[in-house]
C-alpha cells in the first residue's frame, strides 16, 4: 500500500465520522444558542436537547472508537459492552438486533479483533437497511477460528454501488470516496485475518453478510 493510498483512507474515514458527529455536535451549539439568548420560556427544552444531543455523539464515538481504533493493550473486551454499543449504534439508525449466539462463545469474553470485526461488519449492515429492519447474527468463536453471519431484512435493503465499489479487489486510490470507505475498511479488516467476506442478496428486503 503506497503513502498515497494510506493517507486517502485516513482522510476519508476521518471526513466519514466527522459527518456522522457533526449533526449532534451541531444540535448542542443551537441549544447553547438558545439558552445563551435568554429564553427561559423553552430553557428546559434546550437543556433536553443538549442532553439528548451529547448522548447521540458520544453513543457514536464508542461504536466508532471499537471499529476503528486500536483499542489500547488490551486482548479481550466484554462482549455485554459490545452489544450495548451495537444495540444503541442500531437504535439510532431504526434497526432492531437479533441475537442467535454459538455455544461456544464466552459469555464475559470475546477477543478485540472478533469486537472489531462484529462492529464493522455491522456498519456495513445498517448501511444496506436505508429505511431500518432487522439484523439476526449469528456468531462462532473459538480457538480455532472466527465466523460471522448477520442476516438482514428490511424495506429497499441492498447493498449499493457506491458502497459495494469499496469491497473490490485491488481499489485504486482514485476509486477510494467517503461513500466506501468504511466498506474497504471491512474488506481489509477481513483479509488481515485471512477470512472471506460474502454478500448474498436473497430478495429485494432480505441479505445476509457472513465472514468464513
Amino acid at each position: 500500500m503506497t503513502n498515497k493510498f494510506q493517507l486517502r483512507v485516513a482522510e476519508l474515514i476521518c471526513s466519514r465520522i466527522c459527518h456522522d458527529l457533526i449533526s449532534p455536535l451541531s444540535a448542542i451549539n443551537n441549544g447553547l444558542e438558545i439558552i445563551n439568548e435568554g429564553d427561559q420560556g423553552i430553557f428546559s427544552d434546550s437543556i433536553e436537547l443538549i442532553g439528548n444531543s451529547n448522548k447521540h455523539a458520544l453513543d457514536r464515538l464508542s461504536f466508532y472508537r471499537v471499529a476503528y481504533g486500536s483499542g489500547g493493550e488490551r486482548n479481550v473486551v466484554n462482549l455485554q459492552d459490545i452489544e450495548k454499543i451495537l444495540e444503541t449504534f442500531a437504535a439510532d439508525r431504526k434497526t432492531n438486533i437479533v441475537w442467535a449466539k454459538d455455544d461456544r462463545m464466552s459469555d464475559d469474553q470475546i477477543p478485540q479483533v472478533f469486537a472489531k470485526l462484529l462492529t464493522n461488519v455491522f456498519y456495513l449492515a445498517t448501511e444496506c437497511l436505508p429505511r431500518g429492519g432487522v439484523v439476526a447474527i449469528e456468531n462462532s468463536i473459538s480457538d480455532a477460528s472466527n465466523s460471522l453471519s448477520m442476516k438482514l431484512e428490511g424495506p429497499k435493503c441492498q447493498l449499493r454501488d457506491d458502497v459495494s465499489s469499496g469491497l473490490k479487489v485491488d481499489l485504486s486510490v482514485e476509486e477510494l470516496s467517503v461513500k466506501n470507505i468504511f466498506a474497504y475498511l471491512v474488506s481489509a479488516l477481513v483479509s488481515t485475518l485471512n477470512k472471506t467476506l460474502e454478500v448474498e442478496n436473497i430478495s429485494s428486503n432480505r441479505m445476509v453478510i457472513s465472514v468464513l
